[in-house]
């Protein structure tokens, strides 16, 4: 019968992660061990390093990439080990490979620790984390196909999808990976953000889609769009109170100034469309009504008067977690007699500055930005 207890590491003294697993790995009994994570950084294999050069022989390390957090040094570390570890690349950025399994099996007992921790400095020992530990009687069927459940479907991975699912053997690798975009440099401040793996002729290299198994809603939720009263560009309408004031559709590599290939330089900047607004005019919305209050003033060169520039204080969320402050540049295209105006294209630009190795990631890809008024020359950016 399985028995359950609790790590709340960071809530309580001595229940941390980190001496959880080496207990785990160093279990006599263990004649198979399994890691799946999400990331892993050098600092956090340094923690278990030498109860995994006692069962490198017995263990098997499934670990995502293409994050923007696993690292070569990481990986590096694991074959240093005798460690091959097996890399998962999603093929997309609409999801991550997020498990944290620690799971230790013999022929009639095993451990299992599941729950939030990275293999990770701050996953084994700094964070707040919560996992439960189950240690359960291989004996009992309950408890035998529990097991079997949680750690088949990872072992069942290998060979199905080698473009996804591949294992590293040479530190070779890991440079070619590096170079690709999806593994990250411990050794590099400020890296330039992943523009997706590319061949050795530098043309842009697709990874396919993992498949994944999805419950099919039976309603799809919509996002629910802003209502907004079209302005009048001779009669702006009235500010909009602090709030939501615009909502983006599913944001693009134009968006997020990503380059699509490697002769495409991003521009720095996106334009401010209709999003999930109803009913506005894209053309006069944001500089008449969203930035009203923001002082407008003409470009200094003579042959661009016609671009009105403005700065704004912009608080940065991304994915919960707010990135601070940024003054951000603004420009409108004042011109009403152009053929983008004509065809009711935007006119209106975000310069991103020094927050586009924020917003220049895949991984925010078919996300949403919403972008809140907080009064004044105050504005936050939400992308969830």
């Amino acid at each position: 019968m399985a028995k359950v207890s609790a790590l709340t590491q960071g809530l309580v003294p001595n229940n941390d992660h980190e001496h959880a697993l080496n207990n785990l790995i160093n279990s006599a009994w263990a004649t198979s061990l399994t890691i799946s994570v999400a990331f892993v950084r050098e600092a956090g294999v340094s923690k278990i390093e030498t109860a995994l050069q006692a069962k490198h022989n017995i263990t098997q390390v499934f670990v995502g990439i293409s994050n923007g957090i696993t690292s070569k040094q990481a990986l590096a570390k694991l074959l240093a080990i005798g460690i091959n570890p097996y890399v998962v690349d999603m093929g997309t950025q609409s999801s991550l490979f997020h498990p944290k399994l620690y799971a230790a099996v013999g022929e009639e007992q095993a451990t299992v620790i599941a729950g939030s921790a990275n293999l990770t400095a701050s996953g084994l020992s700094d964070n707040v984390e919560v996992s439960s530990k189950v240690e359960l009687d291989l004996t009992e069927q309950d408890d035998s196909q529990y097991v079997s459940m949680l750690v088949d479907p990872f072992k069942n991975l290998i060979g199905r999808y080698p473009q996804n699912v591949f294992q590293v053997t040479t530190t070779n690798q890991l440079d070619d990976l590096v170079n690709e975009g999806r593994l990250e440099d411990e050794s590099v401040k400020n890296k330039a953000p992943v523009t997706g793996k590319k061949s050795p002729g530098g043309q842009s290299v697709a990874t396919p889609a993992l498949p994944l198994h999805r419950r099919t809603p039976q309603v799809v939720a919509q996002p629910v769009p802003v209502q907004a009263a079209p302005p009048n560009p001779q009669n702006p309408q009235v500010v909009p109170a602090a709030g939501l004031v615009w909502s983006s559709k599913e944001l693009t590599e134009r968006d997020l100034c990503i380059p699509t290939g490697s002769n495409t330089n991003a521009t720095g900047s996106m334009y401010l469309k209709k999003g999930l607004l109803d009913g506005i005019d894209q053309r006069h919305y944001f500089k008449d009504s969203v930035f009203a209050r923001l002082t407008w003033t003409p470009d200094a060169s003579p042959s661009k008067r016609h671009l009105l520039r403005a700065t704004a204080n912009f608080e940065i969320i991304i994915n919960g977690i707010s990135n601070g402050n940024y003054d951000l540049r603004l420009t409108h295209n004042s011109k009403t007699n152009t053929k983008t105006y004509a065809q009711n294209n935007a006119m209106t630009q975000i310069h991103w500055g020094d927050a586009k190795a924020l917003v220049a990631k895949r991984g925010l890809l078919g996300k949403h930005m919403a972008l809140y008024h907080l009064g004044g020359s105050n504005y936050q950016i939400e992308i969830t």
